[in-house]
């Protein structure tokens, strides 16, 4: 009771002096300091700090800078250099003047130049702004933003809005004739740049060919005097029926958070996949998976899925533990192109947006 009443003395007197508030200071040499700003003389540009481990100062000249655009939640744009940030707002020096954005006002931030060099540790970028739309191949609550387009090794897809996007895999269509569309709208996003959420829905729909990521265990019967035998493959690619329309609903639901220290981010994505094809039972498959900020550039992708018809057909096996398992990282080569590899099919990805 009596340290509870002595910290009490010490925020009414401190507060009569200077307002202090919890900032974060990134630091050139890749240091991230949090604390309170006890005061800061102008003539010299030094701040005194009470962080966790004592008062120390910190110079202007040793903060690291970097150009950011905030895009504000009215549709708003402002860009500027990150001077600080606490828990409630964002302070960006711009060519009309040094401005505190509310954080609850924002919708998303992004660093769009580095003025200086910084060391590639971890700790000298402030966040990532990279919303996964996929963790591979299932869904998250996220779309891409208005007017991208991408281009993968197996498909391509184009956003006319913000929560609406098409895409396609072409790579079907040239192969089997699989004309195809998936289509994927966020009825819902919320939150802060501290915590935001999305819900999306949509549909993939096909004109042709079959479910060849969905595979089932059968026996194959022989012509000849030589026993039967059961193999992987896929669903109805041994059926006598011509290709007829197809396809999917899904539904997903991510939240994505700063990590302590506001450094990267850490999203979590729960979804569900509903596949009708022809006379065969409807198939499902339930998802969870994450991504996480190794780095700037690195995110490490890490999926568990319930899937009856996820077999392999590099296997004469059958397996009857409908759970798998992913992980993998997406390399950011730069602003547009991503790279990655993974232990499930098919292995590596690479796209490209513009």
């Amino acid at each position: 009771m009596r340290t509870l009443f002595l910290y009490l003395i010490f925020f009414l007197i401190a507060s009569t002096v200077v307002q202090a508030n919890p900032k974060t200071f990134y630091l050139k040499n890749g240091d991230t300091i949090t604390g309170d700003v006890l005061s800061y003389d102008r003539s010299t540009g030094v701040y005194k700090v009470q962080a966790s481990f004592g008062v120390i100062d910190i110079k202007d000249s040793d903060i690291a800078k970097q150009n950011l655009r905030v895009t504000l939640k009215t549709g708003d744009i402002l860009t500027g250099i990150f001077i600080e940030r606490n828990d409630t707002n964002y302070n960006i020096q711009t060519s009309f003047g040094d401005i505190s954005l509310l954080i609850s006002d924002i919708d998303r931030v992004d660093i769009i130049e580095e003025t200086k060099k910084l060391p590639t540790k971890a700790s000298a970028w402030v966040f990532s702004n990279e919303e996964i739309m996929d963790l591979y191949s299932d869904p998250t609550g996220f779309t891409m933003k208005k007017n991208t387009l991408y281009i993968s090794g197996l498909s391509w897809g184009y956003s006319p809005t913000d929560t609406f996007q098409l895409t396609t895999r072409y790579w079907d269509a040239i192969s089997s004739g699989d004309l195809n569309l998936r289509s994927k709208w966020m009825i819902f996003k919320g939150g802060s740049l501290d915590h935001r959420k999305a819900f999306s829905i949509g549909s993939h729909i096909h004109m042709g060919g079959y479910p060849s990521n969905k595979l089932v265990y059968q026996k194959v019967d022989n012509d000849d005097d030589e026993e039967s035998y059961y193999r992987w493959e896929s669903i109805g690619e041994s059926d006598d029926v011509e290709a007829s329309l197809w396809g999917s609903l899904f539904a997903a639901y991510t939240q994505s958070s700063l990590n302590k220290g506001k450094i990267g981010r850490l999203a979590k994505t729960i979804g569900s996949e509903i596949t009708f094809y022809r006379n065969y039972p409807i198939m499902i498959r339930s998802y969870a998976g994450i991504s996480y900020d190794l780095r700037k550039d690195l995110k490490l992708l890490s999926i568990i899925s319930y899937d009856p018809y996820w077999g392999s057909i590099q296997s004469d096996q059958d397996i009857t533990l409908p759970i798998h398992l992913d992980l993998g990282f997406i390399y950011a080569y730069n602003e547009h192109l991503r790279v990655g590899i993974h232990f499930q099919r098919y292995f590596f990805t690479i796209y490209y947006k513009f």
